[in-house]
């Protein structure tokens, strides 16, 4: 073996060694009118994000969607005091 065989050898498991094989995520459309419609949504191929792109469409308060909550509770909260001293 020659003095070049070891670095090259290194060299090349180095680069080879970032490499995967997954195939990258796929990318989700922009929360809008035109996209949050059922057609659009159904056209997103991988179900986690069509069902994440869809739960975004939901919760938009501009399509009539859920508004955030400004103050939410916990519903420990929501629970009368003496049901919580009885327990």
């Amino acid at each position: 073996m020659n003095k070049f065989t070891i670095p090259m050898l290194a060299g090349f498991l180095l680069a080879i060694a970032g490499c995967d094989n997954t195939p990258p995520a796929p990318t989700m459309p922009e929360v809008n009118d035109a996209n949050c419609q059922m057609a659009e949504i159904m056209k997103i191929e991988d179900k986690a994000t069509r069902e994440t792109f869809a739960g975004l469409c939901s919760r938009r308060p501009a399509g009539g969607g859920i508004a955030p909550t400004e103050q939410p509770l916990n519903w420990l909260d929501l629970t009368a005091p003496q049901e919580q001293e009885s327990n």
